[in-house]
């Protein structure tokens, strides 16, 4: 459910930026520094090599590719964790089987031809 949310608030984002992009003429930019205001200078890390991907990640990659990304990973999770966590007795109880008859072959009439 909440990858669905997610992905369901990505195209939306997606949705508003190509109306207004049709509005105005110049692709919006719509990312996470946007939307939060965090500065374009802001340093989150001492390392330069983390700095980098997240400085990226944040001022540079549009929100509506981050929620897509968000939707799978949540997606993955929830279905990973259902089965390797789920309880053996979960799901509707087993239908029990019924004696099917052995199907008999037809009796051919004895004025008929064999083909």
């Amino acid at each position: 459910m909440a990858a669905g949310i997610s992905f369901l608030t990505a195209l939306m984002l997606l949705a508003t930026q190509l109306m207004l992009q049709g509005s105005t003429g110049n692709w919006p930019s719509i990312t996470l520094a946007s939307e939060l205001d965090i500065p374009a200078d802001r340093v989150f890390f001492d390392w330069a090599i983390l700095n980098k991907p997240i400085q990226f990640i944040v001022s540079d990659v549009q929100l509506w590719i981050i929620l897509v990304f968000a939707a799978g990973l949540i997606y993955w999770a929830t279905d990973w964790t259902s089965e390797r966590l789920g309880l053996p007795g979960e799901g509707p109880p087993p239908v029990p089987r019924e004696e099917i008859p052995e199907p008999q072959a037809a009796a051919r009439p004895a004025d008929s031809p064999n083909l």
